[in-house]
């Protein structure tokens, strides 16, 4: 590809103004970057540094920023005032949906940074163009010869003419008049993408010449062709689009424009793709010299260098805004890019570990322009090494499992799943693998045996309450279960089961159906005229809103009049702690940051799990902040509303919503007074102090940057708190007798304490011991040491004495509410032919069968690795 001189033709320049800016000449991507923000702060904008990747708590339009002006949308809707009349920002973005196009040509990228300047009512298209013109010819020193312009052509469906006035505001700062190409809507008319702010712009092109792209004589911007690169877009938000889809002139003008970085320093640079700029080259150098093998030695090397240049990027970027690997939202993004870099490295004979040093030259790199990459350097390091290190564990058994499948052709839907579930291939490297090859693979048996593993994965939690739906009615219930608990009703659908059960449909029924994270309402239903009462099995969520009940009991057909019933008392505390989750998903986000975001829930009548996005536990100071911020909020007695709005409407107002979630036109919203707004089918309480106290009981981990909160509210809190009161009190008591009796004579005891298994489980350091011939309380003070050395720990230790068995579980605080310490010892003592009790954390035993203490250990180990593992 042939580039010609950039610098000749331009238009005469006028005396330099006396605000000129500081930088009057740019050439590299570093300068670029700083005397772009130079220039708009020399013409009054104020420079407003880049937000996170990671969008504002109630934007969830992406999963990551895509746009430059995406952070500024608030001021741009009215919602807020922007800080400054005139803005100007270097944003970085991520697009995610071109993943698997890196490598594969010059432009694709996954990061990138944008350039933009903002006016909110203050200069609108002449100034506009007028300060991109200066910026362009008089510091960027382009060749005229080479810049095209288009403009909005008009549209008749909206009723509006060509943009006369920024066609003439091009031919007054010197555009050649045969430059300036008119485009349709498609084109030069942006919008947020339903009712909002929108209106026509005009894009400003590069042309590489006529020997590149298609060669026609007629090409000109609008051209699939390579020929013309568009560098910067001028944005004239002067219109609003209606619902009906008319649109009104707004009684504000704002301007929104956006330059790629890459892209422009392409041009500057005068160099055949983004790549080939110094930003990516110093990063493919350091490539180069760690792997032995230069950029552009082989159609793999390219490849692999354009991969790795931009997911190390990216990946670097991602992990400062605190995005860890999962398998959900924004952390699947990062193990993919993680993992597609991983592989292409191997190719180039780049070994692990490695990532950690690419981040340091990208670091090295951006660190000034972008400080919280030194700043979380340590954090940074860590995140990629752990995953790249879990990764390249199976990457060469996957590999080999791959080559064996792809010579047999077709990469079915059982092979996929297989080197996604035991070798941690994301469905899309597979993909990317089976192209080279010219394979095809099945998408559709994966995403089943997918959903399979979710399905299977929801049983075991849900337990025996979920049943199969056999009832087929086209009759539909109506769910009154937000305002009553209690309804005379019909049935209207019925199916005998035959084994004691049936399934109906209730005209109204109170019984809410497990969804999103709130399980099914228990409760009955009695024949108003037999006085038969049938017990709820089951509440089956079924689409638009429809049920399907199942009941045990019998005396009920279609059209017999029942009495519906959710008791109060497993009502009341479901609403509690579902309401409780809402006020922990904000205290979170307020204490560890918005990337804290949901990934999981249950709420049952008992207690409430809470899954969230965060790379590491919780400090004790965190934890304890968490939860002195959602007490104080039910303590403020909030009023907790529900709303049914329009989906963009729930976006307008900011309601949280949850990745991987699909919503219809019009969803539901629930309103914490002040506090939260989040998207929420479930049932609430009325007020916030109706949740009563609130009590984190556990947090842990589940898996790769995502941790676990369990918690208590309501009546459960307060027995829990009493109890933790009675257990000081005893305490005090016990203290005080020993203060009275004085200190006992000591006796020097030589403890030795034979291992059984250590493991770590779930995050916690699982401990099982034998110890010979000591007593109780012996035993009791080993177990006090070992937990404390390897907090946080479960351990389990066993002695044999005088022919009785002892048998201790002492566990970690953190860990109530998520293993039993009386469970576990209970199952254990069984097998000496004893019995024990005690505290979820603190459990004893004893036995009169020596010989069996093996046997009692062992199932105390199965008892600890069936709740932790």
């Amino acid at each position: 590809m042939t580039r010609r001189s950039r610098a000749s033709a331009r238009p005469p320049a006028a005396d330099p103004p006396l605000d000129a800016p500081r930088i009057t000449f740019v050439r590299t991507t570093a300068e670029l970057r700083a005397g772009y923000r130079d220039f708009f702060e020399s013409k009054g904008h104020t420079f407003r540094p880049s937000a996170s990747l990671i969008p504002r708590a109630d934007d969830r339009s992406t999963l990551l920023v895509s746009a430059g002006m995406q952070p500024l949308m608030p001021f741009f809707l009215g919602l807020e005032e922007p800080p400054a009349p005139l803005l100007t920002t270097v944003q970085k973005v991520f697009r995610t949906p071109d993943i698997d196009e890196v490598g594969l040509d010059g432009y694709h990228l996954t990061f990138f940074e944008m350039l933009g300047n903002f006016s909110f009512g203050q200069y609108f298209k002449d100034g506009a163009i007028e300060l991109a013109w200066e910026f362009m010819f008089d510091h960027m020193k382009l060749d005229l010869d080479r810049i095209w312009v288009t403009v909005f052509a008009g549209d008749p469906e909206l009723k509006l003419e060509e943009d006369e006035v920024a066609v003439g505001a091009w031919e007054k700062v010197g555009m050649p008049p045969e430059r300036i190409v008119r485009l349709p809507r498609a084109h030069n008319f942006w919008s947020v993408g339903g009712p909002g702010p929108c209106g026509p712009d005009t894009e400003i092109f590069f042309d590489w010449g006529e020997d590149v792209g298609c060669l026609r004589p007629e090409c000109a911007p609008g051209c699939e062709c390579e020929r013309f690169l568009e560098i910067w877009n001028l944005v004239f938000m002067e219109l609003e689009l209606r619902a009906d889809g008319s649109v009104t002139p707004l009684p504000k003008q704002n301007i929104d424009t956006g330059m790629g970085l890459e892209r422009a320093a392409r041009v500057l640079q005068g160099v055949d793709s983004v790549y080939d700029t110094d930003g990516y080259q110093e990063i493919m150098g350091w490539i180069a010299q760690q792997s032995g093998v230069a950029y552009g030695e082989s159609e793999e090397a390219t490849k692999a260098h354009r991969i790795l240049a931009d997911h190390g990027r990216g990946m670097t970027f991602l992990a400062a805004d605190g995005v860890a690997p999962s398998n959900e939202g924004r952390g699947y993004v990062m193990r993919r890019v993680v993992r597609r870099a991983v592989l292409q490295a191997g190719r180039i004979g780049l070994e692990s570990p490695f990532l950690s040093r690419l981040a340091e030259v990208v670091i090295a790199q951006m660190g000034e322009a972008y400080p919280e990459l030194s700043e979380h350097r340590d954090e940074i390091a860590r995140i990629l090494a752990d995953e790249e290190d879990r990764f390249s564990v199976t990457l060469a058994r996957g590999l080999k499992l791959f080559e064996e499948v792809a010579a047999e052709g077709e990469i079915s839907g059982d092979e996929a799943f297989r080197l996604h579930d035991t070798y941690g291939f994301p469905l899309e490297m597979t993909q990317e693998l089976a192209r080279e090859r010219a394979l095809p693979v099945d998408e559709d048996g994966f995403r089943e045996l997918m959903e399979q593993q979710r399905t299977r994965s929801r049983s075991r939690k849900a337990g025996p309450a979920e049943v199969d739906v056999r009832l087929k009615a086209e009759a539909r219930s109506e769910f009154v279960g937000y305002e009553k608990t209690e309804v005379l009703t019909a049935i209207i659908a019925y199916e005998d089961l035959g084994d004691g059960r049936f399934q109906a449909k209730l005209e109204q029924s109170p019984f809410y159906p497990e969804g999103g994270g709130q399980v099914s309402d228990t409760g009955f239903i009695e024949n108003e005229e037999s006085g038969a009462r049938a017990e709820l099995v089951a509440a089956t969520r079924l689409p638009d809103d429809d049920q399907v009940l199942t009941f045990d009991g019998a005396g009920f057909a279609e059209g017999v009049r029942v009495r519906a019933v959710v008791p109060w008392a497993v009502r009341f505390p479901t609403m509690a702690n579902h309401t409780a989750t809402h006020l922990l998903h904000k205290a979170l986000q307020e204490v560890l940051g918005e990337h804290a975001r949901q990934a999981g829930s249950a709420v049952r009548p008992d207690k409430l799990r809470f899954d969230f996005a965060h790379p590491q536990a919780l400090t004790e100071e965190e934890r304890a902040e968490v939860e002195r911020r959602v007490n104080e909020a039910v303590f403020e007695n909030l009023p907790v509303r529900a709303y049914i709005v329009p989906i963009e409407e729930a976006r307008r107002l900011g309601a949280m919503m949850l990745f991987g979630e699909k919503y219809g036109d019009e969803v539901r919203v629930v309103e914490i007074a002040g506090y939260s707004r989040e998207l929420c089918g479930g049932t609430h309480v009325r007020a916030s102090a109706e949740i009563g106290p609130f009590v984190i009981t556990s947090e842990s981990s589940i898996g790769s940057g995502t941790r676990r909160i369990e918690a208590v509210t309501s009546g459960e809190a307060y027995a829990l708190l009493h109890g933790r009161a009675e257990e000081a009190a005893e305490l005090r008591a016990e203290l005080e007798r020993a203060r009275k009796e004085g200190p006992p004579e000591a006796k020097p005891v030589e403890v030795q304490v034979e291992p059984r298994s250590e493991e770590e489980l779930g995050g916690v350091n699982v401990f099982v011991g034998r110890v010979s011939g000591v007593d109780i309380e012996v035993l009791l003070s080993e177990s006090d040491r070992i937990k404390n050395e390897r907090a946080p720990a479960a351990v389990v230790l066993g002695s044999a004495e005088d022919g009785r068995v002892h048998l201790v579980a002492n566990f970690d605080r953190s860990l109530e509410g998520r293993i039993d310490a009386v469970e576990v010892i209970k199952a254990a003592a069984a097998e000496v032919g004893g019995g024990g009790g005690g505290r979820p954390t603190m459990a004893r035993a004893g036995g009169k069968n020596p010989e069996k203490l093996d046997d009692a250990l062992a199932k105390a180990e199965e008892a600890l690795r069936r709740a932790l593992a």
